[in-house]
């Protein structure tokens, strides 16, 4: 028990040396927005404390701010990779009143090299289901569902580049 709390302590006071640095990496991070600066300076926190056994014990203070510096930005990268993902703009060919019906027969031959699990992504998103939904219907993590995704993707890019070499 007093381990546990002697490392409450420890990343309290970690917390509070460096709370300065971390609010004005959030507030410039989220453009002056105190929304977004708290919502981000949660975020912060919480990679911090998963991984504050990364941290040595003995660090100096300026290691430790290099540290906080660094888990501050790796959180920034992986929330503006979350929010493009989210907010990606859709291809021109999907802008046109074309429905996907057309294509669907192209991307069944396509569609070939991919698993049953994929296959069944697929199906989904061409259904027009969101990452959400899926995640939900299939039991696995949005995170596991965009990866699918681009593996798909990647897969039948492959398929589509050997199908053009081969006519």
């Amino acid at each position: 028990m007093a381990e546990t709390r002697e490392r409450y302590d420890d990343f309290d006071n970690l917390m509070l040396r460096h709370k300065t640095l971390i609010r004005r990496l959030c507030w410039w991070h989220s453009g002056g927005e105190d929304a977004l600066c708290a919502d981000l300076m949660q975020e912060v926190a919480t990679a911090l404390w998963h991984y504050r056994h990364t941290l040595r014990p003995n660090a100096t203070a300026q290691q430790e701010r290099l540290w906080v510096k660094y888990h501050c930005r790796s959180v920034f990268s992986h929330r503006r990779r979350r929010r493009t993902i989210e907010t990606e703009p859709l291809d021109e060919q999907h802008d046109t009143a074309e429905p996907v019906d057309s294509h669907r027969e192209t991307l069944e031959d396509l569609a070939t090299c991919l698993t049953p699990h994929e296959h069944e992504l697929l199906e989904m998103l061409l259904n027009g289901y969101s990452v959400a939904e899926i995640a939900e219907r299939m039991h696995i993590k949005a995170a596991s569902v965009s990866q699918l995704r681009q593996r798909i993707v990647i897969k039948m890019r492959e398929a589509y580049e050997k199908q053009t070499k081969t006519k």
